[in-house]
């Protein structure tokens, strides 16, 4: 409740909430459940927390400060991570593994078209139709594959917006290069503003 309300008001302080806004739009609502009401686990649950949230002390001691607490739980979930990964029996996620096959607490992506092209989930052909949304392909016909690097790079249908992004580019480097991925912005943007001239419904 108490993130909503900041969420609510004109001018928040914190950068976090400036971010969050900024990617709530119109197709996004944002509401809160009073989720422990009714429910006896949960509310054994939370009055648990507010008798524990009134105690003087904590009831579990660490063996060891918790700076150095925080720094071994980090440690620990990024070899886990590392180790979920890297796993060949993994089978999520391995599009984005061919793009960035090394984990890291960099951050590189920060806007939602390039999110699609690094996870090859968003506006094209071959996503409508494994999610069965609808079946078309590019009208261009040149690529069986119908995904967002085909019109990022190679579609001649949005070859007059491509200056800086070259074919033998990686889609790694133009995810991560300042100038390519503006650009791969302005691509992905034309391709949703013009979707009758870029794509054809399959009979």
């Amino acid at each position: 409740m108490s993130t909503l309300k900041v969420l609510q008001k004109h001018q928040p302080k914190n950068n976090v909430v400036e971010e969050v806004r900024a990617l709530v739009d119109e197709t996004v609502s944002l509401h809160w459940v009073k989720a422990h009401i009714g429910i006896a686990g949960n509310e054994a649950a939370d009055k648990s927390a507010k008798e524990a949230s009134k105690k003087p002390t904590t009831d579990i001691h660490l063996p060891l400060p918790e700076r150095s607490f925080k720094t071994q739980c980090k440690q620990h979930l990024m070899v886990h991570w590392k180790s979920t990964w890297e796993d060949e029996k993994n089978t999520k996620g391995r599009f984005t593994y061919s793009i960035f096959p090394e984990v890291s607490r960099s951050r590189c992506i920060d806007s939602r078209s390039i999110t699609q092209a690094a996870t090859n989930h968003g506006f094209c052909p071959s996503y409508f139709r494994r999610f069965n949304i609808k079946a078309c392909t590019f009208r261009c016909g040149e690529d069986s594959s119908d995904d967002l690097q085909h019109y990022a790079q190679f579609c001649p249908l949005t070859s007059h917006l491509r200056n800086k992004i070259r074919s033998t580019h990686s889609l790694r480097h133009i995810i991560t290069n300042r100038d390519t991925s503006k650009e791969l912005i302005a691509i992905l943007n034309y391709v949703q503003e013009n979707e009758g001239e870029i794509f054809q419904q399959e009979d």
